[in-house]
């Protein structure tokens, strides 16, 4: 017995590690709240009305969809100037540099860049 309360004796006790405590965020007035909740709508809208840049390139062209698709709009008009747009496909082919269209499942047609 007197074995074991030596062997308790000489163990050293565990220090026990508090976890770091990380600062918190500072506090704002209300009129910095404010702000940031009227930027962070701001990006939030932004986020929303996205709308990419997207451009296909083949053997050293390029050409910007959204110009595409504008030109598609605009050849459309000029044959339907009352119908609405509700549905358009584009079609894409850069060997033939054209670009094809089918708006409303009904009209169809080429535009070339």
């Amino acid at each position: 017995m007197d074995e074991e309360i030596k062997v308790a004796e000489e163990t050293p006790a565990v220090e026990e590690v508090k976890p770091k405590r990380r600062g918190g965020r500072k506090p704002m007035t209300p009129e910095q709240k404010a702000e940031a909740a009227r930027l962070r709508a701001e990006k939030k809208q932004m986020a929303d009305n996205l709308k990419p840049a997207i451009f296909v390139q083949f053997q050293e062209t390029q050409a910007d969809v959204n110009e595409l698709v504008e030109s598609a709009r605009a050849a459309f008009r000029a044959e339907k100037k009352r119908t609405r747009i509700t549905d358009m496909k584009l079609y894409i082919k850069p060997e033939e540099r054209a670009a094809y269209y089918v708006i409303n499942e009904k009209s169809e047609g080429k535009i070339s860049y």
